[in-house]
């Protein structure tokens, strides 16, 4: 296969989560083609992961990428569903965030030997990992001994390619705090407590914890933002309550449980501080924001892994030497990371990923491409 002309494919296919369903459809052939046998991993009706297999010898090693896209943001020079060519900037909607990575895995599969492979391509990346968590729910990956993944390197190092190594990513959670007000009457205000004021308040005191988060030998360290502030009444009434959200990214040993026991000794000394007085005996409160799927953990993947030295002798050999690297973002990686699998990605050289005009660098993909064939081919000799 051409590469361009594959990514080209790629991007013409709208994948806009939740809309995976022809892009897998395409790639699971272009597997069967490549020898592997296949099956569908399904979320719901329409929307179902690609996994497949092949080669009989040794430990399966998991290659893995995600299929859907995000929404197209931001005003484009171009249809973001046809891929341009200028200079060496290879432009259109998931090129660089990770529709190169899919053709890389898809045009590396073509190194052919007997070593066991295995394949998944996930759904809901960009959404919340529900397809990575369908695929370990499965059981499909328990036996891989190592996963990898074209995924972006979602740091400071995107600018050097291939050379990047990602090693780990931190994790991310969400917290919801409630804050009570008082509610009266909005024309007079008498006696009334503004809820919304209070939880501005609040979001303040929240941004100066920043600084005080701590760090990560290895990690990028952990940050939080406030992500939204809601509070309505429904008449002409001061509001009663407002609720925040907390958005943090974790590093290890943090998980959403120590995250939420921090913000609340936070609460606590604001109110033995006296920033904040209880409202008729009512307190601000917080607790972990539910969802359909856990959050996703931070991770780090030993330097010294046999693998991790493996893929750094090809990246050498093939792109110069390689500088390991850790992510501010979250992936699809976090998960299978969660379920024991060491988790190594390598990418190309890219920029604009979930904005306008997102490119992937040409001489980069297909230097990345080298380097999977290299990997499969390195699998061979375990």
């Amino acid at each position: 296969m051409d590469p361009v002309e594959l990514l080209r494919k790629l991007v013409s296919i709208n994948s806009v989560f939740p809309n995976e369903r022809e892009i897998g459809e395409f790639v699971e052939q272009v597997l069967v083609d490549n020898g592997f046998t296949t099956k569908r991993i399904e979320l719901e009706e329409g929307r179902f992961n690609v996994v497949g297999e092949r080669g009989t010898r040794g430990e399966p090693i998991l290659f893995y990428g995600h299929l859907d896209t995000v929404p197209v943001y931001g005003q484009w020079d171009c249809n973001p569903f046809e891929l341009q060519e200028v200079g060496d900037k290879l432009i259109g909607l998931g090129a660089y965030d990770m529709l190169h990575g899919i053709a890389t895995l898809l045009c590396a599969f073509e190194e052919q030997n007997d070593r066991r492979i295995k394949v998944a391509f996930g759904v809901d990346e960009e959404n919340n990992s529900a397809g990575a968590n369908a695929i370990v729910a499965s059981g499909f990956v328990d036996d891989c001994e190592v996963g990898i993944v074209p995924e972006i390197a979602s740091s400071h190092n995107s600018s050097i390619g291939a050379r990047a190594i990602t090693l780990g990513r931190r994790g991310r959670c969400m917290i919801e705090i409630n804050v009570p007000g008082r509610s009266c009457h909005g024309a007079t205000q008498e006696k009334g407590i503004r809820a919304i004021t209070e939880a501005s308040r609040l979001a303040i005191e929240l941004d100066l914890l920043n600084c005080s988060l701590g760090t990560h030998a290895l990690l990028p360290p952990p940050t939080q933002f406030i992500r939204s502030i809601h509070s309505d009444s429904g008449s002409l009434s001061l509001p009663d309550s407002a609720v925040l959200e907390l958005d943090r990214h974790m590093v290890t040993p943090e998980t959403p449980e120590t995250v939420l026991e921090q913000v609340n000794e936070f609460i606590d000394r604001l109110y033995s501080q006296g920033t904040f007085n209880e409202i008729d005996g009512k307190r601000i409160t917080a607790r972990i924001k539910p969802r359909d799927v856990p959050y996703l953990l931070p991770y780090v993947t030993a330097q010294d892994n046999p693998h991790v030295q493996r893929i750094s002798g090809i990246v050498r050999k093939q792109v110069g030497e390689p500088v390991y690297n850790y992510g501010y973002s979250v992936a699809d990686e976090n998960v299978f990371a969660s379920a024991g699998i060491p988790m190594i990605s390598v990418s190309a050289e890219g920029g604009n990923e979930h904005s306008a005009n997102e490119w992937v660098s040409k001489k980069s993909f297909l230097e990345l491409i080298d380097i999977y064939k290299g990997i499969i081919s390195a699998s061979q000799n375990p």
